[in-house]
């Protein structure tokens, strides 16, 4: 079997370093590479594309070099050009992008479909509160607010999935949620045809290769001292919705509460969004993006994770934070409750004043304990469930039917 790995899912888009599909096509490869002496006996080649015109992690380029994985350019050789060449007989992408054209019919392709962000989310005014060029800022407003337009971008989110949905792939996904979300929007498709298999994190490799870096600096940068903040992440992205959060935050300030606590916001691209819109501006301290080693540091010393995503296909960041005993709350909507479980409070994530009340709700000792209970149990569970389903996983890119794990 000649193997080809789509390196370019692990590359970040635009302006955004780290994101969740990104993650999980790195931490996959990774855990190929950790099985790859067992693929190489059974007559596995494994090829991966990439482009050098986009950041890639260093460690993951060092390892497959070491491992042998013939890697390729895909700005030397084309993406058509590859199949033919190296005679790929099975292709994989964790994170298929529009922008990489890959041939998905030369050969047997896999693909993993995290959610239909694209369809299950409604259009939101507060995205135009964000920093976009003019021109994609029209754009939106007349999705938005103009039918022929909404309808439009309705049927091309549409067709744009339906490529995944001929019947001819095999699909994986990373929750039950974003399985019965497929069979809703395409029901020609058939269940068994979709795999599921709980996205993994970093902790679900064999080898540790993140932990939580030394706070004290973090806490001199950002003035925040352990267990006295609220962490909020992806500031940079409307569909994360942190604007909410930090509005409801900013109200609470100026009701005299939470007079001791403080507010961590990441991934912030441009401060103006959230600081022309709030009054206590000292109680909110504001990053770019981080490290995961600094990530790890600041869940680890947070009071409570705040998560107001607008749509999740799984969702990283709650389990992230319950590795330390940090309780979140977070939007009830999508794969959250069944990530979640009960080591979170939930919320309405269009609604500012619901968030405020779960807020109130962590300052309360009885409650805040249970969290911080349930968060533990709540992690070994779902960590388990990664590390066994990651295995499976690879298990099943390799399998020679394809036959369910």
């Amino acid at each position: 079997m000649n193997f080809l790995y789509d390196l370019t899912a692990t590359q970040p888009k635009g302006k955004i370093k780290f994101a969740g599909g990104e993650g999980y096509a790195e931490v996959v490869f990774f855990k190929i590479l950790e099985n790859i002496n067992d693929m190489k006996a059974q007559g596995v080649s494994l090829f991966a594309a990439y482009t050098s015109r986009q950041f890639i992690n260093p460690i993951l380029l060092e390892r497959a070099k070491n491992a042998g994985v013939h890697l390729i350019d895909i700005q030397n050789e084309s993406p058509y050009e590859i199949f033919e060449k190296y005679k790929i007989t099975r292709f994989y992408s964790a994170l298929l992008s529009e922008f990489t054209h890959w041939n998905l019919d030369y050969c047997q392709t896999i693909a993993t479909v995290h959610g239909l962000r694209g369809l299950e989310m409604p259009l939101d005014s507060f995205a135009l509160k964000y920093a976009m060029p003019l021109k994609a800022k029209i754009k939106y407003w007349l999705n938005l607010h103009v039918p022929f337009f909404t309808a439009r971008k309705s049927k091309g989110e549409y067709r744009g999935y339906s490529r995944f949905f001929d019947g001819k792939k095999r699909i994986v996904t990373v929750s039950w949620h974003s399985k019965a979300s497929i069979l809703s929007y395409f029901p020609k498709m058939k269940s068994e045809d979709i795999q599921v298999f709980a996205s993994p994190s970093f902790d679900s490799l064999d080898k540790n290769i993140f932990e939580a870096t030394d706070f004290s600096e973090i806490s001199k940068t950002l003035n925040v001292l352990p267990k006295k903040y609220f962490l909020i992440t992806s500031g940079a992205r409307w569909m994360k919705n942190a604007l909410r959060a930090i509005l409801a935050f900013d109200s609470l300030f100026s009701d005299g509460r939470l007079s001791d606590m403080k507010v961590v916001i990441t991934g912030v691209t441009d401060k103006s969004i959230f600081k022309k819109r709030i009054k206590h501006k000292e109680k909110f301290a504001m990053t770019g993006f981080v490290e995961r080693d600094e990530l790890e540091a600041l869940n680890k010393n947070a009071y409570c994770f705040v998560f107001p995503t607008l749509n999740e296909g799984f969702g990283y960041p709650p389990v992230e934070a319950m590795k330390y005993a940090t309780p979140s709350i977070c939007s009830g909507t999508a794969s959250m409750p069944e990530v979640c479980g009960l080591a979170a409070l939930y919320f309405n994530p269009y609604s500012v004043s619901e968030i405020k009340n779960r807020i109130i709700q962590t300052m309360l000792p009885e409650i805040y304990r249970s969290l911080c209970n349930n968060a533990i149990v709540q992690y070994k569970k779902i960590s388990q469930m990664q590390r066994q389903d990651l295995q499976n996983l690879v298990k099943y890119l390799f399998s020679e039917t394809g036959a369910e794990i």
